[in-house]
């Protein structure tokens, strides 16, 4: 047997009280198929009666009835403010109000008075019982749903502790980022959810490039914020090693590739600025097309050109990484499809075309603040994650450490020492591979080399993709005097290193001391017919190379129709040093 059915019946007449509790006495037991005997799952009523309204919410608490009864007396005209006392005594569960009125008085009699419904008198046993057997069914229906909105209630507060964890701990994860230190770029990411799918990071990579990324994960909450967790640990863990954009990539892809399900991939644009040589590399895999604002006025789209990261297990690269020339006074802008999806409120999409009007129609100091005005303006709501980011690419520059700035060691380090190491490259390795991050985790383990990372990293950079550029496969520099030809060179050369045959480029490093100056020197050899007398004249898109060198080397050696070239890096500036001095020709 189940808990009884507890009615409170109202009424200060003793006579009319006793014919109304033995009615509702002689309709037990009730059945949730409204029928009775023994196997019917049965359950008891329990009838309270009390004589006013007072004495009703007094004996409330210890009741706690299922079913209010206002007698032939109280239901006559029954005070709405009673009926309303009563049922917030009731609290959350709903408790039906029932007023007995005389067989001609009208319904509305009761009803309005905020009853639920009525019973007439004189009393038909049959009907009244059906009525009850009804009401029982609406209380345990109401029960069940607040039992269920309680669960629910707990289980979102669960859910909400949850996700401000994991906030956390992507929080957390970010603090390698350097968005907080410059004002170079500026962002919003604003997440549907608590969590959000959309990613940004960002960190200066060896020799003072900027590397940044802006991923997308299909969906939103939780499940998209996931995704998260392998992208940024291998973005930051990558970029300080050295690693080119398209290593990172490849990395990304094939790290979601394996971990995300089917359902799942991240659209990515992840971009290399390189403020000395004042060149970007973009990948953009499934994003919007990134918007590069010139300072004569010109827009330059740079549009989706491979699938999203993590669709397929390897990245065709070839056709994929846009370079292009910065000039003064360019803004990228990059954005997430949260914005083009925005929706106004007779859901039109805000779309890429008055994306741009805004853009163009802005000062470029006042775009990033229009922009999210004009979104905030036009949508109702925010259906999806949305995000966008700014770069003044200027001022990245100017804020760019300087290079060849010496690095704090650890207190304890010894002495350089004097040792040498070298990598021969054969053709096969070539065609992907980047020395840097090989040789600054070799370098790593000297003491003090910590001073010429920076350094190092431009060095070996410049002069190995000079080795590839014109020792093996005798590209011609001249092509990169127009934004046209620019591309064009960098893409000859992608296809050139990965059909690469034959041929070796051979590193080397060794420290060096005379007197009491010391120094890394750098050698660069390859197998190709040798350097000629110049690589390319000068213009707004190359030779910036030379410049680079000269400034932060002491020394650049080579001569035309070799194959070798040799740089000098010393963090030990003294003067009189045996290596200042005149004599070979120097050349990149």
């Amino acid at each position: 047997m189940s808990s009884p059915f507890n009615i409170l019946v109202i009424e200060p007449g003793d006579a009319d009280a006793r014919e109304l509790s033995s009615l509702l006495d002689s309709c037990a037991p009730l059945d949730a198929r409204g029928e009775s005997g023994p196997e019917s799952r049965a359950m008891d009523v329990a009838v309270r009666v009390v004589g006013s309204v007072p004495a009703a919410l007094a004996a409330f608490d210890c009741i706690r009835p299922h079913l209010l009864v206002f007698g032939p007396h109280a239901g006559a005209a029954p005070e709405p403010r009673s009926v309303h006392q009563l049922r917030a005594r009731a609290g959350m569960e709903p408790v039906p109000v029932l007023a007995v009125l005389d067989e001609h008085a009208l319904p509305a009699d009761g009803v309005g008075a905020g009853c639920d419904d009525v019973l007439r008198r004189p009393y038909n046993r049959h009907l009244v019982r059906l009525k009850l057997v009804a009401l029982r069914r609406y209380c345990q229906f109401n029960r069940n749903l607040i039992a269920q909105c309680n669960r629910m209630r707990r289980s979102q507060s669960d859910l909400l502790k949850e996700q401000a964890g994991a906030q956390e701990i992507f929080r957390n994860m970010g603090r390698e980022s350097c968005l907080e230190q410059t004002d170079a770029i500026r962002y919003h990411l604003s997440p549907r959810a608590v969590l959000n799918g959309d990613v940004l990071a960002a960190a200066w990579a060896p020799g003072g490039k900027l590397m940044l990324l802006l991923g997308d994960f299909t969906g939103h909450g939780l499940a998209a914020a996931v995704g998260a967790v392998p992208l940024t640990s291998i973005f930051y863990s990558m970029v300080p090693k050295g690693f080119t954009l398209s290593q990172i990539a490849r990395e990304l892809n094939l790290k979601l590739h394996l971990v995300l399900p089917r359902s799942m991939f991240c659209c990515a644009v992840l971009l290399e600025l390189d403020p000395h040589k004042q060149h970007l590399r973009v990948l953009n895999a499934g994003m919007p097309s990134a918007c590069l604002c010139r300072a004569g006025g010109s827009i330059q789209m740079l549009e989706s050109r491979h699938l999203p990261l993590g669709v397929v297990r390897w990245l065709n690269l070839e056709e994929a990484v846009q370079y292009v020339p910065l000039e003064p006074g360019d803004w990228l802008y990059l954005w997430s499809d949260g914005i083009h999806e925005a929706r106004g409120p007779s859901g039109e999409l805000f779309g890429e075309e008055r994306l741009l009007a805004t853009i163009r129609n802005a000062f470029p100091a006042a775009r990033f603040e229009r922009i999210l005005a004009e979104i905030s303006r036009f949508s109702v709501g925010q259906q999806d994650d949305l995000s966008l980011v700014e770069l003044s690419l200027d001022q990245i520059t100017a804020e760019t450490v300087e290079i060849g700035e010496p690095l704090p060691d650890p207190p304890g380090t010894g002495h350089f020492g004097d040792w040498s190491f070298g990598v021969t490259l054969a053709a096969e390795d070539l065609r992907q591979m980047d020395p840097v991050p090989l040789m600054h985790r070799v370098l790593a383990q000297f003491p003090e080399s910590g001073r010429l990372r920076d350094t190092l990293s431009i060095v070996l950079g410049e002069l190995f993709n000079n080795a590839i550029e014109h020792g093996l496969l005798q590209l011609d520099s001249s092509l990169k005097r127009s934004e046209h030809g620019f591309g064009e060179y960098y893409r000859r050369l992608e296809s050139g290193r990965r059909q690469l045959q034959d041929g070796w480029i051979r590193i080397r490093l060794s420290s060096c001391r005379a007197g009491g100056d010391c120094g890394l020197l750098v050698s660069v050899s390859d197998s190709g017919p040798g350097l000629p007398a110049r690589t390319g004249a000068a213009n707004a898109y190359s030779g910036r190379g030379l410049a680079l060198l000269q400034s932060i080397c002491r020394r650049v050696e080579w001569q035309p129709g070799a194959s070798e070239v040799r740089a000098l890096l010393s963090w030990e500036q003294e003067e009189n040093s045996p290596w200042e001095r005149e004599g070979a020709p120097a050349k990149v």
